[in-house]
């Protein structure tokens, strides 16, 4: 199990699922993706972004199955995603 998991005697706070892997994790050891006004996924590090969200751990394995997951990340975000951000790809990779 991943040390991030909401289990019985862990830490407790925020659990969101990671849409790379599909595990149950503390949302602070996630990175926080938003769309921008072209609905492009957007990196949110400062969490201040506006409407729904999406995350993926901070593994770059989970982030390849992130970017490939159009599906999931439609659904997360309730409207229909344009792509990916440049700065986004720049920093992370194509995938």
């Amino acid at each position: 199990m991943r040390a991030g998991l909401n289990t019985p005697g862990s830490v407790k706070g925020p659990v969101r699922t990671c849409l790379g892997c599909r595990q149950r994790v503390l949302q602070g050891l996630l990175l926080r993706f938003a769309l921008d006004a072209e609905g492009k996924v957007c990196v949110d590090l400062s969490g201040r972004l506006g409407g729904r969200h999406a995350y993926c751990c901070r593994d770059r394995g989970c982030w390849r199955k992130f970017c490939k997951n159009a599906k999931g990340l439609s659904k997360a975000f309730r409207r229909q995603v344009a792509g990916f951000d440049e700065e986004l790809c720049n920093l992370f990779g194509s995938g």
